[in-house]
C-alpha cells in the first residue's frame, strides 16, 4: 500500500498537536516540544463491514447509500455518522445510510466485485486512480460538471472561488471531466530539526534547493548525523518535479511530458549527489525515517501531513527531545508547490436520476463549510474551502503548525487522476531507490521511469 493511503487510514482524531509547532508560510519557526499529545489516533481495523445507527426512514425517501472506510467505534466514524444523521434530519425526503468497508484496498477490491455483480453503492469513498479503474471497468460513475453548474443544486460562483481546487477532480480519460470531489485532504511536506539547523547557523528552514544543499553541507556528520533520511515514494519525487517547475503528463495525455523526464532527472540527480556526499542514507525499513528523525540522526525527512501526530510522538517519546518543525518542499518556482492528496468520493450512476441527486446533495453537503468545520475538527485533515477556517480559530490556536500547513492550499496540485497512475507510481518509487541505493545512475533510472510510465499510458 502506498505510504499516504497508509497514513490517511491511520490518522483519526488527534489534534494535530501542541507537542510542536513550526511557524507560518514562507519561513516557519519550530518550538520545542512540550507534552505528547494523547494516543487518540487509532489506526484503521479490519473488522466485517458495519452500518451506520439505523434510522427512520420516511415514506418515500429515497435510499442512498455510502460506502467509507472510517472503522467501527472510530472517531472518524463517530464524526461521519454525526453528519449523516443532521443531513438525514434536514433532508426527509433522503435517508444515506454509511457503511464501513475497510480499508482503501478492500474498498477497491470490493467496489471492482460491485461492478460485476452489477450492486455498487450510491457514493463511495476511494482514490482517484482507483475511480479511473474503476470506470475503465465498466462502472458508470456519474461526471458532476452538469450538478456543479446547476443554478438549484450546484455551487455558486462564490462557492467556486471559496473551494480550493485541489479538491475538485478532473479526468484526462473522461474528456476531463469532474468525476469526483473530496472533503478533505492531505499535504506532501518537509519535516526539519530546527535545533539543528540553529547549531549549524540557520535560522529558518530552506526554502530553495540550493538552500537546502547549503544546509546539507553543515548539518552532515556521518556516520551518527546526516542531512536527509530518505525514502522513496511518488509523491515525493511528484513534488520535487513540480518543484523545479516540471509537469508530469504531455498535452494528450498519452505520454510523460519533457518536464517529467528533465525535473525528474535534476531531482535524481540532486538526490545522488546527497548520497554520494555521505550526507543522505535510504531508509532500511517503514517509519526509519521517522525513528531515525526523532533520535537526531537526520535533519530533514519528506512526507506526509497525515504523520504529524505520530513524529511528534516519537519526538517526545526520545531520550533528547528537540524544536521541530513542517515546511513546504524547497522550490525554484515563484511559490510553494504542494502535492495535496487525499481520497474522493466517487457517485455511481446506478440507473435512477432520484438517487443521483440525493447523493450529489449530500456530497455537497459534505463539501459545506458547516460539515466540513465538523469533520476536520474532528480529524485534523485540511478542509475542502477558504471559508472552513474562520470555523477553526480554536484549532489553529491550539496548533500552530496546523495554522502554517493550511496557508498553503492555495498552492497545491493533484496527482493525474488516470488509471495508469498506480503503475507509474510504482515506477517513480523504484528510480528513487535505485539511486538511494547506488543501484543505478539518475539517468538510467530515470530513463527506466519513463519507459515503463509510458507503457502504462500506453495500455
Amino acid at each position: 500500500m502506498q505510504l499516504k493511503r497508509l497514513f490517511s487510514s491511520l490518522l483519526a482524531a488527534a489534534a494535530l498537536l501542541a507537542a510542536c509547532s513550526p511557524a507560518a508560510t514562507p519561513a516557519p519557526t519550530a518550538v520545542a516540544p512540550t507534552t505528547a499529545p494523547a494516543a487518540t489516533a487509532a489506526a484503521t481495523t479490519a473488522a466485517a463491514a458495519t452500518s451506520a445507527p439505523a434510522a427512520t426512514t420516511a415514506s418515500g425517501a429515497v435510499t442512498v447509500q455510502f460506502w467509507h472506510v472510517y472503522s467501527a467505534g472510530s472517531a472518524q466514524q463517530k464524526a461521519m455518522d454525526d453528519l449523516i444523521a443532521k443531513f438525514n434530519a434536514a433532508n426527509p425526503d433522503v435517508q444515506v445510510v454509511g457503511t464501513y468497508q475497510g480499508s482503501y484496498p478492500d474498498m477497491y477490491k470490493k467496489i471492482t466485485a460491485a461492478i460485476a455483480g452489477n450492486s455498487l453503492p450510491d457514493v463511495a469513498v476511494s482514490y482517484q486512480d482507483d475511480i479511473a479503474n474503476y470506470i475503465v471497468s465498466g462502472a458508470k460513475v456519474q461526471p458532476l460538471d452538469a450538478w456543479i453548474a446547476d443554478p438549484k443544486l450546484g455551487f455558486t460562483a462564490a462557492d467556486m472561488a471559496d473551494i480550493y481546487p485541489a479538491y475538485i477532480d478532473k479526468y484526462p480519460g473522461s474528456n476531463n471531466q469532474v468525476m469526483s470531489v473530496a472533503y478533505n485532504r492531505s499535504m506532501e511536506v518537509m519535516y526539519y530539526n530546527a535545533d539543528m539547523l540553529s547549531a549549524a547557523g540557520f535560522s529558518q528552514p530552506p526554502a530553495s534547493w540550493d538552500d537546502f544543499e547549503a544546509v546539507c553541507a553543515k548539518v552532515s556528520k556521518a556516520p551518527n548525523q546526516y542531512c536527509y533520511a530518505i525514502t522513496s515514494d511518488a509523491s515525493r519525487l511528484t513534488n520535487w518535479i513540480w518543484s523545479r517547475g516540471g509537469d508530469l503528463l504531455s498535452a494528450d495525455g498519452k505520454t510523460v511530458s519533457t518536464g517529467f523526464h528533465d525535473q525528474g532527472l535534476a531531482s535524481l540527480q540532486f538526490l545522488n549527489m546527497l548520497v554520494t556526499k555521505n550526507q543522505a542514507y535510504l531508509v532500511a525499513k517503514q517509519f526509519g525515517d521517522q525513528s531515525d528523525f526523532a533520535v537526531g540522526k537526520a535533519a530533514f525527512t519528506f512526507g506526509s501531513s497525515a504523520g504529524i501526530p505520530f513524529y511528534a510522538t516519537a519526538v517526545m517519546s526520545s531520550t533528547a527531545p528537540f524544536k521541530w518543525g513542517v515546511a513546504p518542499a524547497p522550490h525554484t518556482t515563484p511559490n510553494p508547490v504542494v502535492d495535496v492528496y487525499g481520497p474522493s468520493v466517487a457517485i455511481f450512476n446506478n440507473g435512477s436520476d432520484a438517487k443521483g441527486q440525493a447523493a450529489w446533495r449530500f456530497v455537497k453537503y459534505l463539501m459545506s463549510p458547516d460539515a466540513n468545520a465538523e469533520w476536520v475538527k474532528t480529524t485534523s485533515y485540511f478542509p475542502a474551502r477558504k471559508s472552513t477556517l474562520a470555523q477553526l480559530s480554536d484549532l489553529i490556536a491550539k496548533n500552530p503548525l496546523y495554522g502554517s500547513l493550511v496557508a498553503n492550499l492555495p498552492y497545491g496540485m493533484n496527482e493525474p487522476q488516470i488509471a495508469a497512475w498506480n503503475p507509474i507510481r510504482t515506477a517513480m518509487g523504484d528510480a528513487m531507490t535505485a539511486v538511494a541505493s547506488g543501484a543505478s545512475t539518475p539517468e538510467d533510472a530515470m530513463n527506466t521511469a519513463v519507459q515503463k510510465a509510458n507503457a502504462a499510458l500506453a495500455k
